[in-house]
């Protein structure tokens, strides 16, 4: 591909996701999103959780909205492209500066295979390291790793990879023994900055490990944790078979044409390295996690989003890189996959514009009664907005907000009031922010929001007849 058309064809692409932020940026702040954009409008900084310190980066066009005092609905604009930003940002430098056009061939690709709901939730920290991940390849294929600068920045890259989630170790470690087969060697200055990225990573964590990230690792104590016992039944195999070819078809294929591609060309290490990551980390999440409805959730997007990294690099440089220089076919595939996945981002978003609508139908109701606080029915949660969960409290604010801010309304639903019993916590003067945190209704910012002194009332039905 020439210079021009490859320039032409990638900026086409971020001006159509900076497009796709812009419509369905009032879509684009769903679960984890609702949460942490509404720490980050109400208390005016970053919100960081878990030593996940990238999540200040998905956080910065938003809070610099509020700093200078955009309304709420300019706001979610500036919350919406804020991950397009930042992935241009890192192809402008992959791509120019490390000189890699594959690289950002890689970047385009992971902003648009294993993402799709999160593409509605885009703050997610794990999507953020996974992108750094293509940087780290670069460097390794092109040596840069002996000047004092490129040493300096791949330590950042490293540490910050490591914070970013706690599965994002083993996609880094993948490419790191990719890295090592194809130069059948590691350079001592790599190895030692790693080593010391691990140690560091691994000395912080064991003295500052949230109650969150301790439960999540105690999933692979199998004295309670009776997940494992799936692996055990042969028809379950089958089922992640058909949720593995419904879902992450493309990955698959992917997954199928490198193994062979290394296979014919007597690759035999990298066909096992990639055979033995890709179902080990598969093997990983369904040791300690069952699969109750077969569905995929943003949940376990992020569970799997680490295949995408081990999949997709070793496809990019190798079968790609090898069949491109013949013909064109290739990078017109591409062209077309990619193509598909942003029609089924906006497929999907319209039926999260369809969630939206029932929502402010919600609000609007609410706004129209007295007072602030309010509980969904019940028929209303089992049925039209049976996809409500412990964010919408926040959500229902956001939005209710950018309507008309002295007409802010939080909506809970039963489970919020039994969680932690905070029904018989609640006051006059104090609000669920979510289920495991209460909040006085004096402490919003008030620039943004008014919550009004009072109980919480049950809304009568707002779901169509």
């Amino acid at each position: 591909m020439s210079k021009n058309y490859y320039s032409i064809l990638t900026t086409s692409f971020f001006l159509i996701m900076a497009l796709f932020a812009i419509v369905f940026a009032p879509e684009r702040f769903q679960a984890d999103g609702a949460y942490y954009l509404f720490k980050v409008v109400n208390f005016e900084h970053f919100q960081i959780e878990h030593q996940r310190y990238i999540l200040a980066v998905s956080q910065i066009l938003p809070l610099v909205g509020v700093k200078i005092g955009l309304s709420l609905n300019s706001i979610f604009v500036l919350n919406s492209l804020n991950n397009v930003v930042f992935f241009y940002l890192i192809f402008l430098y992959a791509v120019y500066y490390l000189k890699d056009k594959t690289a950002g061939i890689a970047i385009i690709l992971f902003m648009v295979f294993g993402v799709l709901h999160i593409q509605f939730t885009p703050m997610y920290e794990i999507w953020y390291g996974i992108i750094l991940i293509v940087l780290v390849h670069t460097h390794l294929i092109q040596k840069r790793y002996f000047l004092v600068n490129d040493l300096f920045f791949l330590g950042i890259i490293f540490i910050t990879i490591l914070f970013s989630h706690p599965l994002l170790f083993i996609p880094l470690i993948f490419i790191i023994l990719i890295d090592v087969v194809e130069k059948r060697t590691v350079h001592w200055k790599l190895f030692l900055l790693l080593t010391l990225a691990f140690v560091l990573w691994g000395i912080v964590k064991k003295f500052t490990l949230s109650t969150y990230e301790t439960g999540k690792i105690s999933m692979l104590d199998i004295s309670w944790n009776k997940a494992y016992k799936d692996l055990l039944d042969p028809f379950y195999y089958w089922q992640l078979t058909k949720f593995f070819i419904t879902y992450y078809t493309i990955p698959l294929v992917f997954f199928i044409l490198t193994v062979v591609f290394y296979i014919k060309r007597r690759l035999r290490i990298k066909a096992w390295l990639l055979i033995l990551f890709f179902f080990g980390h598969v093997f990983l999440i369904n040791f300690t996690h069952v699969m109750d409805y077969w569905a995929l959730t943003p949940y376990f997007e992020r569970m799997y989003m680490p295949l995408i990294p081990i999949v997709f690099l070793p496809f990019l440089y190798d079968v790609f890189v090898f069949y491109s220089t013949k013909n064109n076919l290739s990078a017109l595939m591409l062209l077309f996959l990619v193509l598909w996945r942003i029609g089924r981002f906006v497929d999907v978003g319209l039926a999260y514009k369809q969630r939206t609508a029932q929502s402010e139908r919600a609000i609007l109701e609410a706004q129209k009664l007295a007072g602030s606080k309010f509980e969904l029915a019940p028929s209303d949660y089992k049925w039209c907005m049976n996809y409500v969960d412990w964010s919408f409290t926040m959500e229902s604010m956001l939005r209710s907000a950018a309507i008309d801010k002295t007409r802010t309304v939080t909506i809970c639903t039963w489970e919020d009031f039994i969680e932690n019993n905070n029904q018989g916590r609640l006051n006059n003067n104090s609000f669920m922010m979510r289920r495991w945190e209460l909040l006085l209704d004096d402490n919003v910012n008030s620039k943004y929001f008014k919550i009004n002194h009072g109980e919480y009332v049950r809304l009568k039905n707002v779901c169509p007849n």
